[in-house]
């Protein structure tokens, strides 16, 4: 991972626009120690910090804790913990880069990419793509005069995503996902999209297995088959859509992917047994005899 040696440790605060902070994940700073030699610590922060170990070897220690990391590791500072970082002493030159981040996301993010506060370092977690990426992070917190917020928000999830673990899975043949995960996850997929016209060959595309296999492992977790639960979900929003929300039935059917009003009504009609119209309308009157 070859890097431009500097003799001085180098850092680059954000000053980030207010739509930035609002966005839950943002740049807060970011920086590189070639020639790290001092020992950093005990300290706390209040930010989250992912060091990247560009060469040489790091003791990491925190609450107690501590690892050796060599190049291509890297830890990260949460808030709350009391940490140490130090160069081992057998290393002729150590160099380290870092982005801190700060937002109310980054807990559910760094626990994405499995840097949890009882385990904040990763072996192997990075490549030089990772390094250039914070090169360009620093490149632009070094011209603060200009308006870099929206190339910085880009910038800060390329950099999450190149040490995402899962991603590395998705392109090693050796390491498949368990054949139940997707049975987990497509519920939560299927309500977020529901509106968006999938077919089962779809849903089954997505999965990543066959369409039969599909609805016979669904229909046995569920009890119910996915045609008919994609069907479930249409209906349970068209009645949030038309009694909680108050939305024209025009509207309604627009908001669902039908096609028109005629399309919808005939689907609503065959799956409750009463036409629009008339749903809104008896619940309107319950309404009124509860008032």
């Amino acid at each position: 991972m070859a890097l431009n040696q500097k003799s001085s440790r180098e850092e680059y605060l954000n000053n980030p626009a207010r739509f930035e902070t609002e966005m839950g994940l943002w740049i807060f700073k970011s920086g590189l120690h070639p020639f790290f030699s001092d020992k950093v610590g005990p300290r706390s922060v209040e930010f989250y910090s992912i060091h990247f170990v560009a060469s040489g070897k790091v003791r990491f220690g925190w609450d107690g804790h501590n690892v050796t990391l060599s190049e291509g590791d890297l830890f990260c500072l949460f808030p709350g913990s009391i940490y140490t970082y130090v160069k081992d002493c057998d290393q002729p030159s150590t160099t380290l880069m870092w982005t801190a981040f700060m937002g109310e996301q980054m807990p559910a993010v760094l626990e994405r990419i499995d840097l949890i506060p009882q385990r904040p370092y990763r072996h192997g977690a990075f490549g030089d793509a990772s390094l250039d990426i914070i090169k360009e992070i620093q490149g632009l917190l070094m011209e603060p005069q200009h308006d870099h917020s929206l190339q910085l928000m880009s910038l800060g999830f390329q950099l999450i995503h190149s040490i995402d673990p899962n991603r590395q899975r998705i392109h090693a043949p050796s390491a498949p996902a368990a054949s139940s995960d997707w049975l987990e996850a497509v519920p939560g997929y299927m309500q977020l999209h529901c509106t968006d016209n999938l077919s089962v060959e779809d849903l089954a595309a997505w999965a990543g297995v066959h369409r039969s296999h599909f609805t016979r492992a669904f229909t046995q977790r569920y009890g119910i088959s996915p045609s008919r639960y994609m069907q479930q979900l249409v209906m349970e929003k068209a009645t949030r859509l038309l009694t909680a929300e108050r939305i024209s039935i025009t509207h309604t059917a627009l908001s669902l992917g039908y096609s028109d009003l005629f399309t919808f009504s005939r689907a609503f009609t065959r799956y409750f047994g009463v036409t629009p119209s008339a749903f809104i309308k008896s619940k309107e009157q319950r309404r009124e005899r509860r008032q």
